[in-house]
């Protein structure tokens, strides 16, 4: 069994995750028994702070096998945006080992909608989609669909080494 901390930016991104990971267990897409532990930091501005250094820190002391923090590009360049965590984080002399930076570009969303460039929009003009939407959403997702996204495989990735 691995056991995993997810750190998103809200309430629904952590039900979502939650959901995700039974999808893919289900469908044979992962190889290890995952322990979920799920912590929302209530927005994307909270998620590169000092109280994510001392979340992951303090998981890494408990043991947790991996530490994934998710989070929305919001069309900021996913690059700068991982690198601006990674350095929060080595700034503050934490072993990221153990750390997986999951950067949704534009949104989370776009594990709905894989086919398009503003997911979120595309959801909410044309499904009235909310954000309290997601977690239920998430289980219905196309895995065939979603799994030729780059960050579909690299959480696949993550939730699979070792």
């Amino acid at each position: 069994m691995k056991i995993i901390l997810a750190i998103t930016e809200d309430k629904y991104g952590c039900s979502a995750i939650a959901e995700l990971i039974r999808k893919l267990e289900e469908n044979k897409k992962i190889e290890n028994e995952i322990k979920l532990d799920c912590h929302s930091m209530g927005g994307k501005g909270n998620i590169i702070s000092a109280k994510t250094v001392r979340i992951v820190k303090s998981s890494i002391f408990k043991g947790f096998d991996k530490i994934m923090i998710f989070v929305d590009s919001d069309n900021e360049d996913p690059q700068i945006l991982e690198n601006k965590i990674k350095d929060i984080l080595k700034s503050n002399r934490v072993d990221t080992d153990r750390v997986c930076i999951i950067v949704f570009n534009p949104h989370i969303e776009i594990l709905l909608a894989p086919q398009e460039n503003n997911p979120l929009e595309y959801l909410r003009t044309h499904e009235r989609y909310e954000k309290s939407h997601l977690p239920k959403r998430i289980r219905n997702i196309d895995l065939n669909m979603v799994c030729k996204l780059e960050v579909f495989q690299k959480i696949i990735k993550a939730l699979n080494d070792p």
